[in-house]
């Protein structure tokens, strides 16, 4: 049976799933492997699938968002923390740092959350999330704007920091 473009394209998901489950945690944090395997799952099944490389991405992220909204709406519950069990006695400057943009990204509401993962963590163009949030360029870039605003603020009051070790 030959291969079809679709083929080629659905090959590319391997390669997409870090990306997707960054971004699904920041929407739903306990849930984002299971956001991200319906998503893949909705995605396989899908009829038509976006011709470029491109579009494709964009469209697997569009698919975990409408996942997440769906799952929020079945549970009507609120969004949820990174979900992260650390033992902050045994990790370096840079572990204290991914913990404390994390709690920054927690506290941010949902629309903050979601327009930084999309341009700041999944490297989308402003164009590329405008399409994907369905809201226009200039939207997203003031809406990212005042999401960074916020999550360096929130990071500013973060009560996360590294420990001093007591000599002798």
């Amino acid at each position: 049976m030959a291969r079809t473009r679709h083929d080629a394209l659905h090959d590319a998901l391997p390669g997409l799933l870090p990306r997707l489950h960054a971004f699904a945690r920041t929407i739903l944090a306990d849930d984002a492997g299971d956001l991200v395997q319906e998503a893949a799952t909705r995605a396989l099944a899908a009829r038509r699938v976006p011709d470029e490389p491109r579009a494709y991405r964009a469209w697997m992220f569009k698919i975990v968002r409408h996942a997440a909204l769906d799952e929020l709406r079945r549970r009507r519950l609120p969004l949820a923390a990174p979900d992260d069990d650390v033992d902050l006695w045994h990790f370096d400057d840079v572990r204290i740092a991914k913990i404390t943009v994390e709690q920054g990204l927690a506290a941010l509401a949902a629309p903050y959350r979601e327009i930084i993962a999309l341009i700041d963590i999944a490297g989308f163009s402003y164009s590329e999330a405008a399409s994907i949030l369905k809201i226009p360029s200039g939207t997203v870039m003031s809406r990212l704007a005042r999401a960074r605003g916020a999550l360096l603020a929130a990071i500013e009051h973060s009560r996360v920091r590294p420990m001093q070790v007591r000599k002798g």
